[in-house]
Protein backbone atom coordinates (compact mmCIF):
# COMPACT_ATOMS: atom_id res chain seq x y z
CA UNK A 1 0.00 0.00 0.00
CA UNK A 2 2.97 2.58 0.83
CA UNK A 3 4.99 1.66 -2.57
CA UNK A 4 1.70 2.37 -4.73
CA UNK A 5 0.72 5.72 -2.66
CA UNK A 6 4.45 6.82 -3.17
CA UNK A 7 4.09 5.55 -7.14
CA UNK A 8 0.59 7.36 -7.13
CA UNK A 9 2.70 10.67 -5.83
CA UNK A 10 5.78 10.26 -7.90
CA UNK A 11 3.08 10.29 -10.88
CA UNK A 12 0.54 13.00 -9.67
CA UNK A 13 3.37 15.97 -9.13
CA UNK A 14 4.57 16.10 -12.59
CA UNK A 15 0.98 16.42 -13.82
CA UNK A 16 0.08 18.82 -11.46
CA UNK A 17 3.43 21.12 -11.72
CA UNK A 18 2.26 20.73 -16.12
CA UNK A 19 -1.67 21.99 -14.76
CA UNK A 20 -0.52 24.95 -12.34
CA UNK A 21 1.62 26.18 -15.32
CA UNK A 22 -1.03 26.22 -17.34
CA UNK A 23 -3.53 27.24 -15.06
CA UNK A 24 -1.32 30.47 -15.09
CA UNK A 25 -2.01 31.67 -18.59
CA UNK A 26 -6.05 31.17 -17.44
CA UNK A 27 -5.36 33.81 -14.64
CA UNK A 28 -3.55 36.22 -15.88
CA UNK A 29 -5.57 36.24 -19.52
CA UNK A 30 -8.40 36.66 -17.05
CA UNK A 31 -6.89 39.36 -15.11
CA UNK A 32 -6.09 40.93 -18.10
CA UNK A 33 -9.61 40.82 -19.39
CA UNK A 34 -10.93 42.13 -16.01
CA UNK A 35 -8.88 44.86 -15.80
CA UNK A 36 -9.53 45.77 -19.59
CA UNK A 37 -13.34 45.81 -19.01
CA UNK A 38 -13.05 48.17 -15.95
CA UNK A 39 -10.66 50.84 -18.30
CA UNK A 40 -12.84 50.23 -21.53
CA UNK A 41 -14.50 53.58 -20.55
CA UNK A 42 -11.18 55.10 -21.30
CA UNK A 43 -9.61 53.03 -24.47
CA UNK A 44 -10.24 52.37 -27.48
CA UNK A 45 -11.95 49.24 -28.78
CA UNK A 46 -9.49 46.30 -29.97
CA UNK A 47 -6.89 44.58 -28.85
CA UNK A 48 -5.44 45.50 -25.31
CA UNK A 49 -2.25 45.99 -24.45
CA UNK A 50 -2.83 44.69 -20.89
CA UNK A 51 -3.19 41.19 -23.27
CA UNK A 52 0.87 41.58 -24.41
CA UNK A 53 1.73 41.43 -20.93
CA UNK A 54 -0.56 38.53 -19.98
CA UNK A 55 1.40 36.48 -22.96
CA UNK A 56 4.68 38.01 -21.31
CA UNK A 57 4.24 36.82 -17.60
CA UNK A 58 2.66 33.29 -18.89
CA UNK A 59 4.97 32.53 -21.28
CA UNK A 60 8.24 33.88 -18.52
CA UNK A 61 6.24 31.24 -15.77
CA UNK A 62 5.21 28.55 -17.54
CA UNK A 63 7.01 28.13 -20.41
CA UNK A 64 6.42 28.64 -24.46
CA UNK A 65 3.00 26.50 -24.13
CA UNK A 66 1.55 28.41 -21.31
CA UNK A 67 2.81 31.37 -23.68
CA UNK A 68 0.75 30.01 -26.56
CA UNK A 69 -2.13 29.01 -24.57
CA UNK A 70 -2.54 32.89 -23.36
CA UNK A 71 -2.35 33.78 -27.15
CA UNK A 72 -4.85 31.87 -27.75
CA UNK A 73 -7.19 33.08 -25.13
CA UNK A 74 -6.16 36.87 -25.44
CA UNK A 75 -7.10 36.63 -29.35
CA UNK A 76 -10.43 34.90 -28.40
CA UNK A 77 -11.02 37.28 -25.50
CA UNK A 78 -10.49 40.05 -27.73
CA UNK A 79 -12.36 38.99 -30.64
CA UNK A 80 -15.20 38.49 -28.61
CA UNK A 81 -15.95 40.76 -26.09
CA UNK A 82 -13.70 44.16 -26.90
CA UNK A 83 -13.83 43.82 -30.94
CA UNK A 84 -17.24 45.33 -31.87
CA UNK A 85 -19.68 44.05 -32.27
CA UNK A 86 -19.22 43.07 -28.29
CA UNK A 87 -20.35 39.47 -27.62
CA UNK A 88 -19.84 37.93 -30.85
CA UNK A 89 -16.87 36.36 -32.95
CA UNK A 90 -18.09 38.13 -35.90
CA UNK A 91 -14.96 40.05 -36.96
CA UNK A 92 -14.63 42.89 -39.43
CA UNK A 93 -12.16 42.48 -41.95
CA UNK A 94 -10.53 46.09 -40.96
CA UNK A 95 -9.82 44.19 -37.27
CA UNK A 96 -8.72 40.57 -38.55
CA UNK A 97 -5.08 42.73 -39.45
CA UNK A 98 -4.87 43.89 -35.19
CA UNK A 99 -5.74 40.20 -34.23
CA UNK A 100 -2.87 38.80 -36.66
CA UNK A 101 -0.15 41.68 -35.63
CA UNK A 102 -1.30 41.19 -31.99
CA UNK A 103 -0.93 37.48 -32.51
CA UNK A 104 2.25 37.56 -34.15
CA UNK A 105 3.96 39.85 -31.54
CA UNK A 106 2.69 37.62 -28.38
CA UNK A 107 3.72 34.61 -29.95
CA UNK A 108 7.56 36.26 -30.99
CA UNK A 109 7.47 37.84 -26.84
CA UNK A 110 6.44 34.74 -25.46
CA UNK A 111 8.98 32.90 -27.13
CA UNK A 112 11.56 34.68 -26.33
CA UNK A 113 10.28 35.39 -22.67
CA UNK A 114 10.50 31.33 -22.69
CA UNK A 115 13.89 31.21 -24.27
CA UNK A 116 15.21 33.57 -21.31
CA UNK A 117 13.54 31.61 -19.05
CA UNK A 118 15.04 28.71 -20.01
CA UNK A 119 19.14 30.20 -20.39
CA UNK A 120 18.19 31.42 -16.76
CA UNK A 121 17.61 27.77 -15.83
CA UNK A 122 20.58 25.73 -17.98
CA UNK A 123 22.68 28.58 -16.29
CA UNK A 124 21.41 27.99 -12.33
CA UNK A 125 21.64 24.38 -13.09
CA UNK A 126 25.56 24.84 -14.80
CA UNK A 127 26.01 26.53 -11.52
CA UNK A 128 24.69 24.28 -9.52
CA UNK A 129 27.13 21.32 -11.46
CA UNK A 130 30.10 23.56 -10.97
CA UNK A 131 29.34 24.34 -6.86
CA UNK A 132 29.05 20.34 -6.60
CA UNK A 133 32.08 19.69 -8.79
CA UNK A 134 34.39 21.96 -6.54
CA UNK A 135 33.16 20.66 -3.54
CA UNK A 136 33.77 17.07 -4.83
CA UNK A 137 37.39 18.70 -6.06
CA UNK A 138 37.80 19.86 -2.40
CA UNK A 139 36.76 16.89 -0.74
CA UNK A 140 39.18 14.58 -3.11
CA UNK A 141 41.77 16.76 -2.21
CA UNK A 142 41.43 16.19 1.77
CA UNK A 143 41.17 12.76 1.13
CA UNK A 144 44.19 12.92 -1.01
CA UNK A 145 46.00 14.90 1.96
CA UNK A 146 44.90 12.31 4.78
CA UNK A 147 45.93 9.64 2.64
CA UNK A 148 49.57 11.35 2.39
CA UNK A 149 49.85 11.68 5.56
CA UNK A 150 48.41 8.29 7.24
CA UNK A 151 50.32 6.66 4.36
CA UNK A 152 53.64 8.39 5.38
CA UNK A 153 52.67 7.81 9.54
CA UNK A 154 52.43 3.71 8.34
CA UNK A 155 55.39 3.69 6.66
CA UNK A 156 57.30 5.86 9.27
CA UNK A 157 56.28 3.49 12.31
CA UNK A 158 58.05 0.00 11.31
CA UNK A 159 60.86 2.08 10.49
CA UNK A 160 61.25 3.20 13.74
CA UNK A 161 60.81 -0.26 15.29
CA UNK A 162 63.35 -1.54 13.10
CA UNK A 163 65.82 1.32 13.87
CA UNK A 164 65.39 1.56 17.27
CA UNK A 165 66.10 -2.75 17.55
CA UNK A 166 68.93 -2.47 15.34
CA UNK A 167 70.79 -0.13 17.23
CA UNK A 168 70.18 -2.79 20.27
CA UNK A 169 71.85 -5.27 18.57
CA UNK A 170 74.88 -2.84 17.67
CA UNK A 171 74.99 -0.97 21.08
CA UNK A 172 74.51 -3.75 23.38
CA UNK A 173 75.37 -7.36 23.91
CA UNK A 174 72.23 -9.71 23.49
CA UNK A 175 72.09 -12.94 24.75
CA UNK A 176 71.42 -15.51 21.77
CA UNK A 177 67.62 -15.76 22.76
CA UNK A 178 67.66 -12.12 22.65
CA UNK A 179 69.30 -11.37 19.92
CA UNK A 180 66.88 -13.71 17.80
CA UNK A 181 63.96 -12.20 19.56
CA UNK A 182 64.83 -8.93 17.94
CA UNK A 183 65.49 -10.30 14.72
CA UNK A 184 62.78 -11.86 14.28
CA UNK A 185 60.62 -8.48 15.55
CA UNK A 186 63.05 -7.16 12.91
CA UNK A 187 61.67 -9.64 10.17
CA UNK A 188 57.87 -8.83 11.36
CA UNK A 189 58.12 -5.21 10.56
CA UNK A 190 59.67 -5.53 7.64
CA UNK A 191 56.81 -7.88 6.31
CA UNK A 192 54.57 -5.21 7.75
CA UNK A 193 56.34 -2.58 5.53
CA UNK A 194 56.18 -4.69 2.77
CA UNK A 195 52.63 -5.36 2.84
CA UNK A 196 51.80 -1.69 3.20
CA UNK A 197 53.40 -1.04 -0.24
CA UNK A 198 52.42 -3.67 -1.97
CA UNK A 199 49.15 -2.32 -0.87
CA UNK A 200 50.03 1.03 -2.36
CA UNK A 201 50.97 -0.80 -5.65
CA UNK A 202 47.74 -3.14 -6.06
CA UNK A 203 45.56 0.11 -5.44
CA UNK A 204 47.31 1.59 -9.08
CA UNK A 205 47.19 -1.99 -10.46
CA UNK A 206 43.57 -2.44 -9.57
CA UNK A 207 42.85 0.96 -11.66
CA UNK A 208 44.86 0.14 -14.20
CA UNK A 209 42.84 -3.15 -14.90
CA UNK A 210 44.02 -6.18 -12.81
CA UNK A 211 46.40 -8.32 -10.06
CA UNK A 212 47.93 -11.59 -11.26
CA UNK A 213 46.75 -13.73 -8.99
CA UNK A 214 48.81 -17.35 -9.12
CA UNK A 215 46.60 -19.93 -7.51
CA UNK A 216 48.20 -23.33 -5.65
CA UNK A 217 48.16 -25.84 -3.10
CA UNK A 218 48.38 -23.72 0.13
CA UNK A 219 48.74 -24.92 3.54
CA UNK A 220 46.19 -22.82 5.68
CA UNK A 221 48.25 -23.62 9.20
CA UNK A 222 51.69 -22.60 8.01
CA UNK A 223 49.48 -19.35 6.66
CA UNK A 224 47.69 -18.59 9.98
CA UNK A 225 51.19 -19.23 11.79
CA UNK A 226 52.71 -16.65 9.38
CA UNK A 227 50.03 -13.89 10.38
CA UNK A 228 50.45 -15.05 13.94
CA UNK A 229 54.20 -14.23 13.83
CA UNK A 230 54.17 -10.89 12.18
CA UNK A 231 51.22 -9.01 14.10
CA UNK A 232 52.22 -10.36 17.53
CA UNK A 233 54.89 -7.50 17.91
CA UNK A 234 52.10 -5.22 17.03
CA UNK A 235 49.24 -7.42 19.58
CA UNK A 236 51.64 -7.35 22.02
CA UNK A 237 52.60 -3.71 22.24
CA UNK A 238 48.47 -2.95 22.89
CA UNK A 239 48.33 -5.92 25.80
CA UNK A 240 46.28 -8.47 23.05
CA UNK A 241 46.16 -11.79 23.57
CA UNK A 242 46.62 -13.00 20.20
CA UNK A 243 45.57 -17.08 19.69
CA UNK A 244 45.55 -19.51 17.10
CA UNK A 245 43.19 -21.92 16.70
CA UNK A 246 43.90 -24.53 13.34
CA UNK A 247 41.92 -27.50 12.87
CA UNK A 248 43.56 -30.90 12.64
CA UNK A 249 41.94 -32.21 9.58
CA UNK A 250 41.84 -28.62 7.55
CA UNK A 251 42.92 -29.05 3.73
CA UNK A 252 44.73 -27.14 1.43
CA UNK A 253 43.45 -24.25 0.04
CA UNK A 254 43.58 -23.27 -3.60
CA UNK A 255 45.13 -19.62 -3.15
CA UNK A 256 48.07 -17.37 -3.91
CA UNK A 257 50.08 -17.54 -0.41
CA UNK A 258 51.20 -13.94 -0.42
CA UNK A 259 47.75 -12.19 -1.33
CA UNK A 260 46.48 -14.66 1.61
CA UNK A 261 48.77 -13.54 4.09
CA UNK A 262 48.50 -10.08 3.14
CA UNK A 263 44.90 -10.08 3.21
CA UNK A 264 44.66 -11.83 6.52
CA UNK A 265 47.63 -10.06 8.21
CA UNK A 266 45.43 -6.53 7.28
CA UNK A 267 41.99 -8.05 8.55
CA UNK A 268 44.48 -8.92 11.97
CA UNK A 269 46.15 -5.13 11.92
CA UNK A 270 42.46 -4.15 11.92
CA UNK A 271 41.35 -5.76 14.70
CA UNK A 272 44.43 -4.74 16.61
CA UNK A 273 43.64 -1.32 16.42
CA UNK A 274 39.95 -1.28 16.68
CA UNK A 275 40.23 -3.00 20.14
CA UNK A 276 41.46 -1.49 23.04
CA UNK A 277 44.24 -2.32 24.96
CA UNK A 278 44.38 -6.11 26.77
CA UNK A 279 41.69 -7.93 24.04
CA UNK A 280 41.55 -10.89 22.36
CA UNK A 281 42.06 -11.64 19.07
CA UNK A 282 41.06 -15.09 17.73
CA UNK A 283 42.85 -16.42 14.39
CA UNK A 284 40.77 -19.40 13.30
CA UNK A 285 41.01 -22.10 10.12
CA UNK A 286 38.84 -24.90 9.58
CA UNK A 287 36.84 -26.80 6.43
CA UNK A 288 33.00 -25.94 5.80
CA UNK A 289 31.11 -27.20 3.09
CA UNK A 290 34.21 -27.49 0.33
CA UNK A 291 35.38 -24.50 1.51
CA UNK A 292 38.23 -23.53 3.98
CA UNK A 293 37.08 -20.86 6.68
CA UNK A 294 39.41 -18.28 8.01
CA UNK A 295 37.90 -16.26 10.60
CA UNK A 296 39.81 -13.10 12.66
CA UNK A 297 37.45 -12.41 15.88
CA UNK A 298 38.29 -9.94 17.92
CA UNK A 299 36.51 -8.39 21.08
CA UNK A 300 36.85 -4.64 19.72
CA UNK A 301 34.25 -2.21 20.05
CA UNK A 302 32.51 -2.99 17.04
CA UNK A 303 31.22 -1.28 13.47
CA UNK A 304 28.01 0.59 14.00
CA UNK A 305 25.83 -0.88 11.35
CA UNK A 306 25.36 1.71 9.42
CA UNK A 307 28.91 1.71 8.73
CA UNK A 308 28.65 -2.16 7.83
CA UNK A 309 27.82 -1.73 4.10
CA UNK A 310 30.59 0.83 3.30
CA UNK A 311 33.65 -1.11 5.41
CA UNK A 312 35.15 -2.49 2.20
CA UNK A 313 34.81 0.97 0.98
CA UNK A 314 38.21 2.45 -0.45
CA UNK A 315 39.29 5.17 2.05
CA UNK A 316 36.59 5.13 4.30
CA UNK A 317 37.20 4.72 7.85
CA UNK A 318 33.85 3.96 9.72
CA UNK A 319 32.99 6.25 13.17
CA UNK A 320 34.11 4.68 16.75
CA UNK A 321 31.26 2.78 18.32
CA UNK A 322 29.70 5.28 20.78
CA UNK A 323 26.86 7.37 20.75
CA UNK A 324 28.78 10.46 21.30
CA UNK A 325 29.51 12.30 18.08
CA UNK A 326 32.33 14.37 19.20
CA UNK A 327 33.87 11.59 21.16
CA UNK A 328 33.33 9.31 17.48
CA UNK A 329 35.34 11.62 15.62
CA UNK A 330 38.38 12.54 18.26
CA UNK A 331 38.76 8.40 18.63
CA UNK A 332 38.86 8.29 15.09
CA UNK A 333 41.76 10.39 14.70
CA UNK A 334 43.45 8.63 17.01
CA UNK A 335 43.48 5.36 14.98
CA UNK A 336 46.41 4.96 12.72
CA UNK A 337 45.45 3.68 9.12
CA UNK A 338 44.38 4.86 5.40
CA UNK A 339 41.72 3.47 4.87
CA UNK A 340 42.57 1.19 2.10
CA UNK A 341 43.21 -2.27 3.72
CA UNK A 342 39.61 -3.69 3.90
CA UNK A 343 39.34 -2.82 0.39
CA UNK A 344 42.08 -4.20 -1.02
CA UNK A 345 41.76 -7.57 1.49
CA UNK A 346 38.23 -8.09 -0.34
CA UNK A 347 39.67 -7.80 -3.52
CA UNK A 348 42.27 -10.02 -3.17
CA UNK A 349 40.21 -12.59 -2.00
CA UNK A 350 37.68 -12.51 -4.76
CA UNK A 351 40.62 -12.70 -7.12
CA UNK A 352 41.34 -16.16 -5.30
CA UNK A 353 37.84 -16.97 -6.15
CA UNK A 354 36.68 -16.52 -2.12
CA UNK A 355 34.64 -14.15 -0.44
CA UNK A 356 35.20 -12.11 2.49
CA UNK A 357 31.83 -11.38 5.02
CA UNK A 358 32.07 -9.34 8.63
CA UNK A 359 29.60 -9.84 11.44
CA UNK A 360 29.75 -7.42 14.41
CA UNK A 361 27.90 -5.82 17.34
CA UNK A 362 28.66 -2.56 18.56
CA UNK A 363 30.36 -2.98 22.27
CA UNK A 364 31.24 -6.77 21.71
CA UNK A 365 33.78 -6.56 18.72
CA UNK A 366 33.92 -7.93 15.29
CA UNK A 367 34.59 -11.39 13.54
CA UNK A 368 35.62 -11.55 9.69
CA UNK A 369 35.31 -14.82 7.78
CA UNK A 370 36.90 -15.53 5.01
CA UNK A 371 36.16 -18.51 2.74
CA UNK A 372 38.25 -20.24 -0.15
CA UNK A 373 38.30 -23.27 -2.11
CA UNK A 374 39.59 -26.59 -1.38
CA UNK A 375 42.61 -27.31 -3.87
CA UNK A 376 41.66 -30.01 -5.86
CA UNK A 377 44.59 -31.57 -7.74
CA UNK A 378 42.76 -33.00 -10.42
CA UNK A 379 41.16 -29.59 -11.07
CA UNK A 380 44.05 -27.99 -11.21
CA UNK A 381 46.32 -30.81 -13.24
CA UNK A 382 44.02 -30.25 -15.84
CA UNK A 383 44.74 -26.55 -16.10
CA UNK A 384 48.20 -27.18 -15.90
CA UNK A 385 48.06 -29.47 -19.11
CA UNK A 386 45.86 -27.08 -21.04
CA UNK A 387 48.58 -23.64 -20.05
CA UNK A 388 52.16 -24.08 -19.73
CA UNK A 389 52.13 -21.21 -17.44
CA UNK A 390 51.23 -21.68 -13.79
CA UNK A 391 47.30 -21.64 -13.02
CA UNK A 392 46.52 -17.73 -12.78
CA UNK A 393 43.63 -15.62 -12.78
CA UNK A 394 43.16 -11.73 -13.17
CA UNK A 395 40.85 -9.74 -11.79
CA UNK A 396 40.25 -6.08 -12.11
CA UNK A 397 37.01 -5.18 -10.09
CA UNK A 398 37.48 -2.53 -7.61
CA UNK A 399 36.07 -4.10 -4.95
CA UNK A 400 33.72 -1.76 -3.01
CA UNK A 401 34.68 1.37 -4.46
Amino acid sequence: MTNEWKTRTTTSAPIGASVLRYMVAVWTVGLASAATLVMSPLMQPGVSPLFLLAVMISAWRGGLGAGLLATALSTLASAFVFIPPAYSLRIERSDVLQLVVFAFAAIVIGTLSAARKQAEEEREALLRREQAARREAEQANAVKDEFIAAASHELRTPLTTIKALTRVLLRQQPSETERREYLEDIASECDRQIDLVHNLLDLSRIKAGGIQIKLQAVDAGDVVRACEKIERVEAEGHNHQLEIEIAPDVPLVSADHSALRRALCTIIENAIKYTPDGGRITLRAYSNDARVVFEVEDTGRGIRAEDLPHIFDKFYRGRAATDDANTASADEQEVPGIGLGLHLARALVEGMNGTIEVSSRTGQGSTFSVRLPVWEQEAHANDQDAASTPPAQTFSQAAGG
